[in-house]
């Protein structure tokens, strides 16, 4: 996903890489209605917090801003925050299944909306959807990633440069 961002004199096209969730061998975010324009919580740009997104969606952790057992889905790629919408699910975790169910689209100010088309639900397997989301932080710093893209420009110290003072003699 490329978007145009606006930094005083310079514009910027930071792109979010962002692994998707295939299901029967299609994405997601192409058949879950409410999610186009919208990312994972597996993005590359936000590799930091990504483990914590590995927790919420394996149930180990709860996600902030959601009612306990809900889990976020699909974000603002820009920022990830609630308050722009998300794609959410009711997330049940057992020894065999794993469940999403009760989809929604959720802002955080507003009570939940659910999504229209939405299946009813999405069973899988536990041990290979944890096996599945396991792999993910491997996988994501495979994807490219522009830091100035997406933290716009720092400041850099004069030995930062890239120029050499010249030798003796020269």
């Amino acid at each position: 996903m490329r978007r145009t961002f606006h930094d005083g004199n310079v514009t910027r096209y930071p792109e979010s890489h962002f692994l998707d969730i295939v299901v029967d061998g299609r994405a997601l975010s192409d058949s879950l209605p409410g999610s186009r324009g919208l990312v994972t919580p597996l993005n590359r740009a936000w590799l930091p917090g990504v483990e914590r997104a590995i927790d919420e969606l394996l149930g180990v952790r709860p996600a902030d801003g959601l009612d306990i057992g809900r889990i976020f889905l699909f974000v603002c790629g820009a920022c990830g925050d609630l308050a722009c919408g998300a794609v959410t699910a009711r997330l049940q975790v057992g020894t065999e299944l794993t469940t999403w169910s009760q989809f929604a689209w959720e802002n955080g100010y507003e009570p939940p909306e659910p999504i229209e088309n939405a299946p009813a639900s999405l069973a899988f397997e536990t041990a290979q959807y944890e096996d599945a989301l396991a792999g993910a932080i491997g996988r994501l710093r495979l994807l490219p990633y522009d830091e100035l893209a997406h933290h716009g420009r720092r400041f850099l110290w004069p030995w930062q440069w890239g120029w050499r003072l010249p030798k003796n003699g020269d």
